[in-house]
């Protein structure tokens, strides 16, 4: 009787142990390839209500809002936030008359409703949305689409940007870029010291951005808050923190505080601009 006891407790302290770890392996997250669309749409961070099909089709009415000056491509390291801004105009003028936007992973069967409540403009028509990208989607594209509504519930053109998901890189490292949002992060080992980041603009005005320890320590412009993102320029137009011509920011490194700079590089939009970068190791 005492050997049946014993056998039923192991038996049962076996079954536990093996309900706990299959418990514990439902319970990661599984990685996402870009390519399975809906895979992605279910997983993406995005404010607003989700809602099954398509997104709704333009108005056809000439009060019907419009958007443009969008950044029509993005590159972005995953456990990352990828804004996307662009302007609106309605038959309010612009900065007002919004009711909302709508936006979609392309090809997948939803789309986000996102009520004007739920993302801030301002009066001159700016837009931004933001999209966490989670640290297990892998690397790879895709293309997101996006509409505004008036308070009439008509609906704008429709504006696209293409997304590359890209690897966290080590120093030393280059990278170089032309127009739209580029996120890159870096690794930056073991050793202490100051590090190097040596940027080329050349002659057209592009912004870098630099964040450590999820705070921004230097860059091109002014300095941006935990939620705030890079303003978007029309190549020539002024805007702040876009330059030409090289230079070098430097970032005073401690890998016991955070092994990852984090970059934001924007280039300007509307011509052939480009930009070259290089990140050193701490010395």
């Amino acid at each position: 009787m005492k050997k049946m006891l014993r056998s039923l407790l192991t038996m049962s302290t076996l079954i536990t142990i093996t309900l706990s770890s299959c418990s514990d392996d439902d319970s990661v997250q599984q990685p996402v390839d870009p390519s399975d669309v809906n895979a992605l749409s279910s997983v993406l961070i995005i404010p607003g209500n989700k809602r099954s099909g398509d997104l709704p089709v333009s108005s056809n009415d000439p009060n019907a809002p419009n958007i443009g000056n969008n950044q029509t491509s993005a590159s972005v390291v995953a456990d990352n936030t990828l804004f996307l801004p662009f302007n609106f105009f309605t038959a309010s003028g612009a900065g007002s008359g919004y009711g909302g936007c709508y936006i979609q992973v392309d090809g997948a069967s939803d789309f986000w409703d996102i009520p004007a409540s739920s993302i801030t403009t301002d009066d001159i028509g700016l837009l931004v949305i933001p999209v966490q990208i989670p640290d297990f989607i892998l690397n790879g594209d895709f293309s997101l689409s996006y509409a505004i509504y008036d308070n009439n519930n008509r609906v704008s053109n429709m504006l696209t940007t293409s997304v590359v998901i890209e690897s966290i890189q080590t120093c030393p490292g280059t990278d170089s870029g032309s127009d739209g949002l580029t996120i890159l992060s870096y690794d930056l080992g073991d050793s202490s010291g100051i590090v190097p980041i040596r940027y080329n603009m050349y002659s057209l005005r592009d912004r870098m951005d630099v964040f450590y320890n999820d705070q921004w320590v230097g860059g091109t412009g002014s300095s941006l808050g935990v939620n705030d993102f890079p303003p978007v320029s029309q190549c020539g137009d002024g805007t702040d923190g876009y330059v030409s011509g090289s230079g070098t920011v430097e970032l005073n490194y401690d890998p016991g505080i955070s092994r990852i700079l984090t970059l934001y590089m924007s280039g300007c939009i509307g011509s052939s601009t480009a930009w070259d970068l290089r990140v050193g190791c701490p010395d």
